[in-house]
């Protein structure tokens, strides 16, 4: 059985908020906006990212995240370091999860 259209929205919501919390718990000043769901015939994916400005902080972050994220299937994730001409240099944490729909 797969996700309804309602139990992926909630999560759609649910995702950026838990993720934000775990940014905050760290002081970290950026916060998640949103995620991509994509649907398929044999999975559900949910698609995110986060910027982390301190580098001292990405791989606990990195660890939390993918942790909190691994009950929602199966996880994804890169980390890329981002050095931009007008702002601060970042670690961008993309995440792939892989929601597995039953088969029958």
């Amino acid at each position: 059985m797969g996700l309804t259209k309602e139990e992926k929205e909630n999560l759609k919501e649910k995702i950026p908020r838990d993720v934000n919390g775990i940014l905050e718990n760290y002081e970290l000043p950026y916060r998640m906006d949103g995620i991509v769901i994509m649907n398929t015939a044999e999975k559900i994916s949910f698609i995110g990212n986060v910027r982390i400005h301190d580098p001292s902080k990405v791989n606990m972050v990195k660890m939390e995240i993918e942790s909190y994220l691994e009950k929602y299937g199966k996880v994804v994730i890169n980390l890329r370091d981002v050095v931009p001409c007008c702002e601060a240099p970042y670690t961008y944490i993309n995440f792939h999860i892989d929601y597995k729909v039953n088969e029958e």
